[in-house]
């Protein structure tokens, strides 16, 4: 399993519903057929800083210094996460397909992939820094979940047009059906280890479940289970000119098939060493004692094959538009999700025009996987037809690392016909 599951996340959005990270740039006037294509990547914690992170992802040394930064932020609430999305859409109005005017149908490809943790302190510094530092203590690892899926799916949805005081207000909704590929889930409920004073002895207590996909079949060609989910967004006017927007997102469940493995255990394990009988002769049953997988079998009192269904992480934004003039605009709002170990996000966004066909847009939020996160976005549109746009909501994590907590980018088009 490759180390970017667990913290780093990478997202090609479609145009529509994520206010999180704001991409309308530019108010549509008129209705289009529309066709865009987006790339976001994002990452975080609020434990380990950026310099942690790109080291731990890409490779590089975490010296004492950088542990000990992490160590100091450790607390009741320790999480990470991210997610990594493709995504294709197209809008095509109905006047295009039967005449009528003011509704539109979307139709979209995307590959979603979600990491997200929380843990324990104590687990923490034990997996950066081993059970030396404990030694005659008992230490708690539970209270721990992770959990890693990948999936793609298929978009149909409508969306209705109405032209509010020279602005376009929408409204839509859009159904998902998924094709699952990959699924990782632990939970450890309670857990403690504790080490003899001088390392002679180890005893482990675990109340945890280990759940994973159909290891036979993995890549994108891997059909694992199935699924639904569900989004549903609206734009609102006001009197005074400026705009709330409402969105519900990925409202669903994925069924994993029968072919997925479960272990379940309450047991305790104790562990006073391997005999060798000739260091010289480690030969490959003695090596095989020692594997991850013969200790998972060990550890785990019961393994099965099922199908379960789980739900996915549903999230909420609600967004206020305040146009200032013609050359400022500004918006923010909250961002939230369930199901995902997810702080909610609190954002704001301030968009200057610098011509009336390029943008810059300040972002400031605080929250989410990581904590205050700083950014900076550009757009320009062509022709009123060609939208291009680039940015990262922590700009901070390029300048300073070791005091920004997570790292993103994106950038995308969006052509109009």
């Amino acid at each position: 399993m490759k180390k970017l599951i667990l913290v780093i996340s990478c997202c090609f959005l479609g145009g529509y519903g994520n206010a999180q990270y704001n991409n309308q740039f530019f108010e549509d006037t008129i209705q289009r057929l529309t066709i865009s294509s987006e790339m976001y990547y994002n990452y975080g914690s609020n434990v380990m800083n950026s310099e942690m992170l790109n080291k731990f992802v890409f490779g590089g040394k975490i010296d004492k210094t950088i542990k000990n930064d992490a160590y100091n932020n450790l607390s009741n609430n320790n999480r990470l996460g991210g997610d990594l999305e493709y995504h294709l859409n197209v809008a095509i109005p109905f006047d295009t397909l039967v005449g009528k005017t003011n509704v539109s149908l979307i139709l979209g490809l995307s590959q979603k992939e979600h990491a997200d943790s929380k843990f324990s302190s104590d687990l923490f510094r034990f997996t950066f820094d081993g059970n030396k530092q404990f030694a005659g203590k008992t230490i708690d690892i539970g209270n721990t979940d992770f959990n890693y899926f990948k999936y793609q799916q298929l978009n149909i949805g409508f969306i209705s047009h109405k032209k509010k005081q020279g602005k376009m207000a929408t409204e839509g909704a859009i159904v998902s059906f998924i094709k699952a590929q990959e699924n990782l889930e632990m939970e450890i409920n309670k857990g403690t280890l504790f080490t003899e004073e001088y390392g002679r002895e180890i005893d482990l207590t675990l109340d945890y479940t280990f759940y994973r996909s159909d290891t036979n079949h993995t890549g994108i060609s891997a059909f694992n289970g199935y699924g639904v989910s569900t989004e549903y967004f609206k734009q609102l006017y006001l009197k005074n000119g400026d705009k709330i927007y409402l969105n519900l997102k990925d409202v669903g469940f994925v069924y994993w098939n029968k072919k997925s493995i479960n272990y379940q255990t309450y047991d305790s394990y104790h562990f006073e060493g391997i005999e060798v009988d000739n260091i010289f002769d480690l030969n490959d049953s003695l090596l095989n004692t020692i594997s991850k997988d013969s200790l998972i079998e060990n550890i785990g009192s019961m393994k099965q094959k099922q199908g379960e269904t789980k739900l996915l992480p549903t999230s909420f934004t609600i967004d206020y538009t305040k146009y200032i003039n013609e050359k400022w605009q500004f918006n923010g709002g909250i961002y939230y999700k369930i199901f995902a170990n997810y702080f909610p996000l609190f954002y704001t966004n301030t968009s200057y025009f610098v011509t009336p066909n390029f943008i810059t847009r300040v972002h400031l939020s605080y929250g989410g996987y990581g904590k205050l996160n700083l950014g900076l976005a550009l757009a320009y549109q062509l022709k009123n037809s060609y939208t291009l746009f680039v940015g990262s909501n922590n700009i901070d994590a390029f300048i300073s690392p070791s005091t920004s907590f997570a790292n993103n980018g994106f950038v995308g088009i969006k052509a109009q016909f």
